[in-house]
């Protein structure tokens, strides 16, 4: 099954709160949406998240970016509006209706450090790594 590819462009999602907020609302989404997203940090203090911050002409920090295109930038989204971009941008009509039904269900911090963690969040924000 095609995932829905999610870039979050941050400072550093460790020590910057707002980045890690941004990474959060995309942890924090339910394991039904997780299963269909696929996310990574990108963070500006390493050489990757430079080369990814200007391969998106990304503009403010942080930034998520679904399928390439800019949505929030410097703005946490609300759970109801995550889920409208990123049933705008599902790759078909099943995977688009999956993911608005779960519209009213609301975010699941239960898992957010497990989530985290596989996204690689917070682990290649060192300028010299």
């Amino acid at each position: 099954m095609a995932k829905i590819m999610i870039d979050v462009l941050t400072l550093d999602s460790v020590q910057c709160a707002a980045c890690g907020y941004m990474m959060e609302s995309i942890a924090a989404m339910p394991e039904d949406v997780q299963s269909m997203i696929e996310y990574k940090e990108w963070s500006i203090k390493n050489k990757a998240g430079i080369g990814k911050f200007l391969e998106l002409n990304g503009r403010v920090l942080p930034t998520i970016c679904i399928e390439r295109d800019l949505v929030f930038e410097s703005i946490i989204p609300q759970y109801e509006e995550l889920i409208d971009e990123l049933a705008a941008r599902a790759p078909d009509p099943e995977m688009a209706r999956r993911i608005k039904s779960l519209r009213d269900e609301g975010y699941n911090f239960d898992n957010v450090k497990k989530n985290l963690e596989k996204a690689g969040s917070g682990q290649f924000t060192r300028a010299d790594s």
